[in-house]
């Protein structure tokens, strides 16, 4: 499971095993992402929809970029189900979502430090 919230070998294949731009995205990712995160919890308390699906599609991307595989497909569900107009779904997987992005999170960071 922890190779599908951080794949750390992928992610720096896809960079050509550019540890110094591994390290930039990590931390864009782990600055930019509590942000998105917070707007996307603020658009499913107000039952926004439509907000909520652009943020979830947004979260998608950067989740991608890092190889957290497993926040990726949970933002993308999370997005077809605001496609589909199920509020209560959306919230589900952004619960989801959330437990899985604290472990992420502290993959990401060991990598940092490791580094």
């Amino acid at each position: 499971m922890t190779r599908d919230l951080f794949d750390t070998d992928q992610f720096l294949v896809s960079l050509a095993q550019d540890r110094e731009l591994a390290e930039e995205l990590i931390d864009a990712f782990l600055e930019d992402c509590p942000k998105r995160v917070a707007e996307l919890t603020e658009a499913l308390d107000a039952g926004d929809v439509t907000s909520g699906t652009k943020l979830a599609h947004s979260l998608k991307g950067m989740c991608g970029v890092v190889r957290a595989d497993a926040l990726s497909r949970l933002a993308l569900e999370i997005e077809y189900a605001g496609r589909n107009g199920d509020l209560d779904l959306m919230r589900e997987r952004f619960g989801d979502f959330n437990g899985c992005l604290d472990r992420a999170r502290e993959l990401m960071v060991r990598f940092r430090e490791a580094g």
